[in-house]
């Protein structure tokens, strides 16, 4: 049994690090084309007027000197699927994790490292960020109970957040 774990966990981790090699083998190419990729799809993003009609939020200011983050101190966070509470929007919208299990009651901190403005989306819940600006952080803390929900940045990709009891209920 534990070669099929292992497989099963390497997989979608091989993919996710296939997907960043790519998408940086395809935008290394040309400087300009880049330029204009980027500029391209900030103006084709579309902000909406913040709503937080479920849960409680709060944006943390641009910080030009943001780290990356982490879990627990210094445990990088998996790009794939993750146990934690930091969501990080990379370049282009990427959002790792993809896939989030977060504790119900502790805050969700989504840290802005993308270099351009980015809003969460609820797909299913009636929230939507402030813009959040590069270096700066969108905190938002579940109205208390279990749920799994999808969101999307405006600029980028979808994920998957998973809320659950610290004790499994």
């Amino acid at each position: 049994m534990k070669p099929r774990f292992r497989r099963a966990r390497l997989v979608p981790a091989v993919l996710a690090l296939l997907a960043t090699f790519l998408t940086a083998c395809g935008t290394a190419n040309s400087t300009s084309a880049a330029k204009a990729t980027s500029t391209s799809a900030a103006s084709t993003c579309s902000f909406h007027t913040a709503n937080i009609g479920y849960g409680k939020a709060q944006i943390g200011p641009a910080d030009p000197t943001t780290t990356v983050p982490t879990e627990r101190g210094s445990r990088p966070i998996s790009p794939s699927n993750d146990a934690g509470q930091q969501v990080i929007i990379a370049k282009q919208g990427y959002l790792l994790p993809v896939w989030l299990v977060a504790q119900v009651t502790l805050p969700i901190i989504w840290t802005n490292l993308s270099g351009s403005p980015q809003q969460v989306v609820f797909d299913t819940a009636p929230v939507r960020s402030p813009v959040i600006p590069p270096g700066g952080t969108f905190i938002w803390t579940s109205p208390g109970y279990g749920v799994n929900l999808t969101y999307h940045v405006v600029c980028g990709h979808h994920g998957q957040l998973t809320l659950q009891n610290a004790n499994g209920q």
